[in-house]
């Protein structure tokens, strides 16, 4: 045993390097074990969590909003690709291109591009000072109007080329020449006539007279006046008031102002019907349109100013969402606008509404002048006119084509031709009725907001513009 510890000490390293070859494949495979399990546990963890990654886009749903009414959106679930994504994308910007082309032109054609205010100055907010009072009592004169200044209604009526039947002097004038000069012919005697010479000539007096008629019928296109925006309506208030107020505000400039354009809108109407093919003015017998007998418009609810300052009470209605209805659109501004100046959500104009007064009732355009929608204001008008009953169809389609104006009602009735022609209203060869046409007519917020107090904007839901939003297309 001694001879054996003897040899170990003396072969101290063989001893140890032969331990050492016999310990650690055994030590490495035990370790080595060990040190694969955490790698592996380290590399499971993170193959799951990049796995999990993975998992949550590899799926995407790709969408094409809608941008009429009725329109189902387009939708796609799939795994992302570059070219598909492209492809959504220049989807999206070409519908929001469209969109904003489309609203522009709306506005354009809702506005006109001569759609200027009455009096430059006095809206939307009338400075308290004498000069502007002064201007406002001074714009409710020429809104009467008087003999010597007609009303500022007038110019739109010699703008569709309208006007009255020949006056009774001059008609009498000539008919008086004209019997002069049979008499002269027939020796200037009466008592040299017999009874039927007597009578024929009262016949060509008669043919003088109505000739004398049909002139002037000829040289205008529609018999109408401002006397036909005398009337007064269901709300016992015509156009045209009889008297100018003492007082007058703001809410009577604005009053004044939306009358005179639902009243533009509608004489352009009567203007598109009584026009050739070429666009060349039609005279009265043969204009579908013959005469105008009134036009009343509906109310307008003006809110008492406050007390406080006006300024300070700009529109939020519609902050959030501004169709007023529930669910916010978010790529849509403060002003109903998307991105870039386009409004959403036209769809077919259901559902529209306004601050002005009138029958709550919505009518078959599902239309309320109560609702407030953020949008457009409803007006309601009623025009009576003397029209061709061949005509009649084209008569109703000119009120869409000169706006956003639907025909909502048509009562007709028969005239008494005869009595309207011994009143100057000569009207041709055509079949001729009595067409009492009710309108509803939609202005959108987007441009009335320039020109309504902040104080009836809040009243009527419109919502004024920020600041720096200032363009208008």
């Amino acid at each position: 045993m001694s001879g054996v510890v003897g040899w170990l000490k003396s072969n101290i390293f063989i001893v140890v390097f032969a331990v050492l070859i016999i310990a650690l494949p055994v030590g490495g495979f035990v370790g080595s074990s060990m040190w694969n399990k955490k790698i592996k546990t380290k590399a499971e963890e993170e193959l799951s969590s990049k796995k999990r990654l993975v998992d949550g886009v590899s799926r995407v749903t790709y969408t094409l909003p809608p941008i009429a009414e009725g329109e189902t959106p387009i939708e796609e679930a799939r795994t992302p690709n570059a070219a598909v994504t492209r492809f959504f994308l220049e989807q999206r910007e070409a519908r929001q291109a469209e969109i904003e082309e489309v609203v522009t032109r709306a506005v354009r054609f809702n506005k006109t591009a001569d759609r200027a205010v009455l009096e430059p100055g006095l809206l939307p907010e009338l400075e308290d000072s004498r000069e502007a009072r002064r201007r406002v009592r001074d714009l409710g004169e020429r809104i009467v109007g008087t003999e010597e200044q007609p009303s500022l209604f007038a110019g739109l009526f010699r703008g569709i080329n309208a006007g009255e039947p020949a006056p009774e002097p001059e008609v009498a004038r000539r008919v008086v020449d004209a019997y002069r000069a049979e008499i002269d012919r027939a020796g200037g005697d009466l008592n040299d006539l017999t009874a039927e010479e007597q009578e024929a000539l009262n016949e060509r007096m008669k043919g003088v007279r109505y000739g004398v008629y049909a002139r002037r019928a000829e040289e205008i296109s529609v018999f109408a006046s401002v006397e036909a925006l005398k009337v007064p309506g269901e709300d016992g208030e015509s156009v045209i008031p009889v008297e100018a107020p003492a007082s007058p505000d703001e809410t009577d400039v604005l009053r004044w102002q939306m009358n005179y354009w639902l009243v533009e809108d509608l004489l352009r109407a009567v203007d598109l019907a009584n026009r050739t093919s070429d666009g060349l003015p039609t005279e009265v017998p043969r204009s579908p349109v013959k005469r105008i007998v009134s036009i009343t418009v509906d109310g307008l609810e003006m809110p008492e100013k406050p007390e406080e300052d006006a300024s300070a009470g700009s529109s939020s209605a519609g902050a959030n969402n501004p169709f007023g209805t529930g669910g916010g659109n978010p790529m849509m501004n403060n002003r109903g606008m998307m991105p870039g100046g386009g409004m959403a959500g036209m769809g077919g104009m259901t559902g529209m509404g306004g601050g002005g007064g009138g029958d709550p009732v919505a009518t078959h355009t599902g239309r309320s002048a109560d609702d407030q929608n953020g949008v457009f204001l409803v007006r309601n008008a009623t025009i009576t006119v003397v029209a061709s009953s061949d005509d009649l169809v084209r008569v109703l389609e000119s009120f869409g084509a000169a706006n956003f104006m639907t025909v909502t009602s048509v009562n007709l009735s028969e005239i008494d031709r005869w009595a309207d022609l011994k009143q100057g209203f000569y009207y041709g060869p055509d079949h001729v009725v009595r067409a009492e046409i009710g309108v509803e007519a939609a202005y959108l917020h987007f441009w009335l907001a320039d020109v309504v107090p902040d104080f009836i904007a809040s009243a009527w839901g419109i919502e004024k513009p920020m600041e720096d939003e200032t363009a208008t297309p």
